[in-house]
């Protein structure tokens, strides 16, 4: 099974909180539902975390080349 991408897991997440946030959530699903958005958050943070890690070493290799020096 393919893994969700970063849009699709923000968009579930966006559903849970509004869900939560609406008290729609059944008393039977809230737990799952907290813990769903719980791994979500996690998940997307680390993805952010590593993307932000990848762009400053793709600007560092662009400035040890000279092509970007001010």
């Amino acid at each position: 099974m393919k893994e969700k991408s970063y849009e699709e897991k923000l968009e579930e997440l966006e559903d849970i909180l509004d869900r939560l946030d609406n008290s729609e959530t059944p008393l039977d699903d809230l737990a799952k539902d907290v813990k769903r958005g719980a791994k979500l958050i996690k998940e997307l943070d680390a993805k952010l975390k590593s993307v932000e890690t990848e762009v400053q070493d793709a600007f560092k290799e662009f400035d040890k080349k000279g092509e970007a020096k001010e």
